[in-house]
């Protein structure tokens, strides 16, 4: 591939969707005949005090389009119903890198869903994304049950072990 696309000359770009609706916004891209894809990632989520299995886009408010490389249509791409814009540079759209998307698509597990799971083990580093601990570094004390781990994290001058959902944490 090129940096001007696939061998058929299409490229993939990125599309900002009104919120929670890259569902419909991907559904009228389709019917207008374009190629369409918003990757997918299953989470856990506490709601209503219970924890529940939920689908949810792995780039919420975002979605991909693919364009000729001429991109004579993508304007009608900006007037779909559900989508806010084109993400453009200038006055022109922007291309995400060339194997992006491709590899998005190659890490998609058996049921449809992006899995960027690593292989974590009790005694690595690791940080947590999101939550009230956003950012902070500690240690991978060992799994409390098959979705939830045991963290330890330096506070206060002193050692903290917090209880996290594994979704949470990426190697440091």
């Amino acid at each position: 591939m090129s940096a001007a696309g696939d061998a058929n000359g299409h490229c993939w770009y990125a599309v900002q969707a009104k919120p929670r609706r890259e569902g419909l916004a991907i559904w009228h891209l389709e019917r207008q005949g374009f190629a369409a894809y918003c990757p997918m990632i299953a989470r856990g989520k506490l709601v209503r005090g219970r924890s529940v299995q939920v689908t949810e886009p792995l780039f919420p408010g975002y979605l991909f389009v693919g364009l000729a490389a001429d991109r004579a249509q993508w304007r009608s791409v900006n007037g779909t119903i559900g989508v806010i814009r084109l993400v453009t540079t200038g006055a022109d759209p922007a291309p995400v890198p060339v194997g992006f998307v491709e590899r998005l698509r190659e890490l998609e597990q058996s049921g449809g869903f992006a899995g960027f799971a690593e292989e974590l083990q009790p005694g690595d580093e690791v940080r947590i994304v999101g939550g009230p601990f956003d950012d902070l570094c500690g240690e991978l004390v060992k799994a409390a049950g098959s979705e939830r781990v045991v963290v330890l994290l330096k506070l206060l001058s002193g050692e903290t072990p917090v209880t996290l959902p594994r979704a949470s944490l990426v190697a440091a």
